[in-house]
């Protein structure tokens, strides 16, 4: 996962936690609909996904958001500090391959359990 990628997962999942369903600037609804997709399967939001043919396969288009999960609401509160979601930009940066969804969720509440000396 890249850096733009978080910073968009992290937008919509503030934004989801308000009821705000609305695309961020500069980004396509398939964009979105793919990361929501992502989203669900990582256990942080609860929404339906549909989907159409695109390539030979099934690809998100739209989404309905149903509600943020206890876990995407750990992971908001890990991510609303901007030095600790700085950290984890830094962290993925540093990487050479890209971090999973899981990982960013496991660096977050790592950073997290520091910030608050646990």
């Amino acid at each position: 996962m890249m850096p733009r990628d978080l910073d968009l997962i992290r937008e919509l999942l503030l934004r989801f936690e308000h009821d705000d369903t609305s695309l961020p600037t500069g980004r396509t609804r398939q964009e979105v609909a793919y990361h929501v997709k992502q989203m669900k399967l990582s256990g942080l939001i609860d929404a339906k996904i549909l989907e159409q043919p695109f390539q030979g396969k099934l690809a998100p288009f739209k989404f309905i958001i149903h509600d943020v999960t206890p876990a995407g609401h750990d992971f908001i509160a890990a991510l609303k500090k901007d030095g600790i979601w700085s950290k984890v930009k830094a962290e993925a940066q540093k990487k050479l391959a890209p971090l999973t969804l899981e990982l960013v969720i496991a660096l977050a509440k790592k950073f997290g359990k520091d910030a608050l000396g646990l």
